[in-house]
């Protein structure tokens, strides 16, 4: 486990993005850079090959997906419009797995939130802050979630939409401090919110995925595209948060209807070719109507198949290393899923490390 080096001149009075206000670097170490995953399944379960992974390449933590808030427009009270969904289940075995192989680890938990549970919640963040905090206290406790010292609050939220989701981070301070919990308080940061206010919170997480427009037919890569990174991390280097990163390391197809995106497929055989015509490197026409899980593929769809090629990883890496050059962090990979993992060798996963 490598720890960040307190640099002289870190400290600096830097401008933000917005508005010229002077904030102040934070002050390293945050906490320990070690090689990090995200677990984001509904049920913890990891098999054998994900712990030969977390062992192979000495992943020091794990943010775990502890539920989403997603919006309830049937409750009248608005500061309750809002609901956990979709709870990651621990069963007895991997509760064990969690106390015994696991006990090192450092855990993260880590909420997912809509924007329509934000929209719902405006001007009642703390009441959803104080439930939120809550739960994940009583998760924690009752799984016995090892070495938790930070709650993560994940939101692609907007400018419309930043006001209140900075409402209820100060508001999960509060509740964080009213549970007497030793816990600091991060969240993700996508690439277009590099450009704006900073959260408060104590330290975030850059996320260097869905760095495209999956609506977009003609993108040749929504995941990880270095093309579309670039314009994003002109200021990185300055950005008044402690930042660690995320890369990612899945796969999906985007299904397209008269160049209409139609939602995620899964599992498709694009090489069938009684089913499908090739159009372009990574792009199939579906030659024949498809019934597949439950999605009606039409004769003339398009499918583009995108992946996160080792390259574009790497190539992303090297632009946002460079402008991170003198601010220790943490390579956080997204997520733990060793069907996606296993299209990399262990070495090209180290190098992502490196």
């Amino acid at each position: 486990m490598k720890k960040f080096i307190h640099a002289a001149g870190v400290l600096l009075l830097l401008a933000t993005a917005c508005g010229g206000k002077k904030q102040e670097m934070p002050q390293e170490p945050i906490h320990d850079e070690m090689n990090s995953v995200y677990y984001w399944k509904t049920t913890f379960a990891p098999d054998s090959a994900d712990k030969a992974f977390m062992e192979r390449h000495d992943i020091g933590r794990v943010y775990l997906r502890m539920f989403d808030v997603i919006a309830d427009r049937n409750e009248t009270y608005p500061g309750k419009r809002a609901i956990p969904n979709a709870t990651v289940r621990i069963s007895d075995e991997d509760y064990l797995l969690l106390k015994e192989q696991m006990k090192e680890k450092e855990f993260v938990p880590t909420v997912y939130i809509t924007l329509d549970a934000l929209k719902e919640v405006s001007g009642h963040e703390g009441v959803l802050a104080e439930n939120i905090v809550r739960r994940v206290k009583n998760m924690c406790s009752y799984n016995e979630l090892p070495n938790v010292g930070e709650l993560q609050l994940d939101c692609d939220w907007t400018g419309m939409t930043r006001e209140s989701f900075f409402n209820l981070c100060d508001s999960v301070r509060i509740s964080i401090a009213k549970e007497k919990l030793d816990w600091r308080l991060s969240s993700t940061v996508r690439l277009h919110q590099l450009r704006s206010e900073v959260p408060p919170v104590d330290c975030g997480v850059l996320m260097v995925y869905n760095t495209g427009s999956f609506n977009d037919p003609d993108a040749a890569n929504s995941i990880i595209d270095p093309a579309d990174v670039k314009p994003y991390i002109e200021h990185l280097a300055s950005y008044p948060l402690h930042l660690d990163v995320a890369y990612p390391t899945y796969s999906w197809q985007l299904l397209f209807r008269k160049r209409q995106f139609i939602g995620l497929l899964n599992g498709i055989d694009l090489q069938d070719s009684t089913q499908f015509s090739r159009r372009e490197k990574n792009t199939y026409e579906a030659i024949n109507d498809i019934a597949s899980g439950g999605r009606l593929i039409h004769k003339g769809d398009i499918v583009r198949q995108e992946t996160s090629s080792i390259d574009d990883i790497l190539k992303t890496k090297q632009m946002i290393e460079k402008e991170l050059a003198f601010r220790p962090h943490s390579t956080i990979l997204y997520h733990l899923d060793s069907s996606n993992l296993s299209k990399y060798t262990s070495n090209e996963i180290d190098s992502i490390f490196s």
